[in-house]
């Protein structure tokens, strides 16, 4: 099989244009659903509707707008000023003031403004990544969906002919007992093998039912919303990747060890700021202003030059030193054990690939070998050579066979959504997408 990783930074750009612009919810106009929908497109619809986008992206609004905000203490500031007043006390006349004026204020420096820019920096940054990593589930249990569909409707078409089947063989040990050459007990087994037939149908029809509930949720749609699914065949290559070039991908595509890392750099910021608040502050500032100020027109302006040094406060700095040292530690242990929960995700996938490609053609074989048993079991009792209990035996391991490979095929299909997933790249699009 073969697929290109899509790297963090695409998804991230495809993210931040989602950012700027409104977000579709499930109550907004439904989608044109009248053709097939292939895989892409449900992933594309999911993208658009789903709530989960829509929190990440609000997150990621918000956190770029804090930082923002903490950028803006880089500049000076401006406030146009307008106030009146009117006063008067017991024994006095009285007295109006009216103030018009623009300030203008600008910090020169303060110990840690830099390092709290940085930190709201960083947390902006590390937001894109959790709207990459939104983006990789939903788009993962999308697939999981759909390709859950595609196989109940498998088994729905499997257990239909497995009742037409029993059917016939029915009618032809009906024919046989008719005609006096079969015995009437020949018929208890088969009306068994139909009665099962035909609860196999509809336990059938209710998980194919659960199967399309469960992907208008991830496509925000309402109940009564019917849509169908394109079935295309996967173009299927020899599964032969190496698990050393997975790991490395790994480790360079995934969106939450790259927001991880940015947690760390926001942790050890954390630890600069808290130590600059137990040791001496220092902070320069300048003001001006020009207005008005009743009847009087004029200017003022001053600088200002600071320092403090905290003598006691009970421990409170100390203290907030230790929790920002503590976290910066604890940023790195969640780095340690994310990197071990990513190897065992891409091992397992890794060898979760190399077996379901090979049940799915072992399952193949058993299928042709299948329906030739049966074929000749039928045949053999028509000849009054075999008994009915062989050609149940048969049509059992003709069903047991065509199960096994509707499930081969959406192991190997889910097995490699979930490759894709643990190494960071976007899902491969096999329903016939590019």
């Amino acid at each position: 099989m073969s697929r290109l990783p899509i790297t963090v930074a695409v998804l991230i750009l495809l993210s931040g244009c989602a950012v700027a612009v409104a977000q579709p919810t499930a109550s907004d106009a439904l989608p044109d659903l009248d053709e097939s929908l292939t895989l892409q497109e449900c992933i594309t619809l999911a993208l658009q509707r789903h709530p989960s986008i829509g929190l990440a992206l609000t997150s990621t609004v918000s956190a770029q707008a804090n930082a923002r905000a903490q950028q803006s203490l880089r500049y000076p500031h401006l406030q146009l000023q307008w106030s009146a007043r009117e006063t008067k006390s017991l024994g006095a006349d009285r007295r109006t003031g009216r103030t018009a004026a623009v300030s203008a204020e600008y910090t020169l420096y303060q110990s840690g403004l830099r390092e709290r820019i940085d930190r709201a920096e960083v947390s902006a940054e590390s937001s894109q990544y959790s709207i990459a990593e939104t983006r990789q589930q939903l788009t993962y249990q999308v697939t999981v969906a759909y390709w859950g569909i595609l196989a109940a409707h498998r088994y729905a078409e499997v257990a239909m002919d497995s009742v037409a089947n029993a059917q016939r063989h029915w009618d032809m040990v009906r024919a046989r007992i008719d005609i006096g050459v079969a015995p009437e007990a020949d018929i208890l087994p088969v009306n068994v093998q139909v009665a099962q037939a035909r609860l196999d149908a509809v336990r059938a029809d209710t998980e194919l039912s659960v199967a399309y509930a469960d992907m208008r949720a991830l496509l925000g749609l309402p109940p009564q919303v019917r849509f169908r699914l394109a079935d295309t065949p996967e173009a299927r290559e020899e599964y032969d990747a190496d698990l050393d070039s997975l790991m490395a991908i790994a480790e360079a595509n995934r969106p939450d060890l790259a927001s991880q890392r940015l947690a760390i750099r926001a942790a050890d910021l954390g630890v600069r700021i808290a130590r600059a608040e137990t040791g001496v502050k220092v902070s320069a500032g300048a003001s001006a202003d020009y207005g008005r100020f009743t009847g009087t027109t004029g200017e003022s302006w001053q600088l200002q030059v600071g320092a403090t040094y905290p003598l006691f406060d009970a421990g409170a700095s100390e203290a907030q030193r230790t929790s920002a040292e503590a976290d910066s530690e604890a940023a790195r242990w969640r780095m340690a054990a994310l990197m071990q929960d990513m190897q065992g995700e891409v091992e397992a996938a890794h060898l979760r690939m190399s077996q379901v490609a090979a049940s799915l053609d072992a399952a193949e074989v058993s299928l042709t070998q299948a329906r030739t048993s049966l074929a000749a079991a039928e045949a053999r009792y028509a000849e009054g050579l075999a008994i009915v209990v062989e050609v149940t035996d048969a049509q059992l391991a003709l069903l047991q066979t065509q199960v096994a490979l509707v499930q081969a095929e959406y192991n190997y299909a889910i097995a490699a959504a979930a490759l894709d997933r643990a190494v960071g790249t976007q899902v491969a699009t096999t329903a016939g997408d590019d």
